[in-house]
């Protein structure tokens, strides 16, 4: 990933790694009752970290802000390649085709990580 950013310094990346370890994530530190702190540890479901890679060149960013106004398409492979890591394209439709504007490998097909590589690349193209 250091190596893509430093060929590509105006390239957008977000990596996080597989971590199977799973733990109950805290939701609250602490709770004050009649004046005396008292520790209080509330947890949620389990969480594991799961891999999610999402790319964008500056190219596919001025083509997104550029044709992106109107429709964004959602392209998913599914199980047309060797590994089982979902890929997924954001495309759109330009005065000559579709090109792809974004795309994000992640480990499952659940939404909230669709959400999430959704969000990043949001984030990324504020207009």
């Amino acid at each position: 990933m250091k190596e893509w950013q430093e060929q590509n310094p105006s390239d957008k990346y977000f990596f996080r790694k597989y971590n199977d370890i799973c733990e109950e994530a805290p939701e609250k530190d602490s709770v004050e009752e009649d004046n005396d702190a008292e520790e209080i540890k509330l947890t949620s479901p389990l969480s594991c970290q799961k891999f999610l890679l999402v790319h964008q060149t500056s190219w596919q960013r001025r083509l997104l802000g550029k044709y992106g106004n109107d429709i964004c398409l959602l392209y998913a492979t599914c199980k047309t390649t060797r590994y089982s890591l979902p890929l997924f394209f954001l495309a759109v439709k330009t005065n000559v085709d579709y090109q792809v504007v974004a795309k994000f490998v992640m480990q499952d097909e659940g939404t909230e990580t669709i959400k999430e590589a959704l969000e990043i690349i949001k984030e990324w193209n504020p207009d």
